[in-house]
């Protein structure tokens, strides 16, 4: 009887390892337990971009498996009319590990803004306003 008991704890602290191993390498973690300074995995990554100009020259970003994007001629479909500035976003869910947020915006105005939301965190936002072609960079 000893020993059945003496393996049940063995069993019940290897499981209790092994499960906190899992748990803590993020297979089991849910997103609202991420750290938004280091998103992965199952994080919702959203990508806000602003511009005085409805019509922008190009953005690059990288998408859900890391893999580097680019698209010209950028249309923003919402238009504030109290600020006079246009705003579009981009929503994804992270499919790796370490997850890439850094995402270039120029737009075709003065004035560019980029902001990136983990989950429900800001973790960049960045504005330029120049003479010509506003460029910024959310790292």
């Amino acid at each position: 009887m000893i020993m059945t008991r003496t393996r049940f704890v063995i069993v019940g602290l290897v499981l209790t390892v092994i499960l906190g191993g899992l748990l803590a390498s993020g297979h089991g973690a849910s997103p609202a337990d991420a750290s938004p300074r280091y998103p992965g995995n199952g994080d919702r990554i959203t990508v806000v971009l602003t511009s005085d100009r409805q019509y922008n020259s190009a953005v690059s970003w990288y998408d859900s498996h890391n893999r580097m994007r680019r698209q010209s001629d950028v249309p923003l479909t919402r238009f504030d009319r109290r600020t006079r500035l246009w705003t579009g976003s981009m929503v994804y869910t992270s499919r790796v590990r370490h997850q890439k947020i850094d995402t270039l915006f120029q737009s075709n105005g003065r004035f560019a803004r980029c902001a990136v939301w983990v989950n429900k965190t800001k973790v960049r936002d960045t504005t330029v306003r120049s003479a010509r072609y506003a460029t910024t960079y959310c790292r």
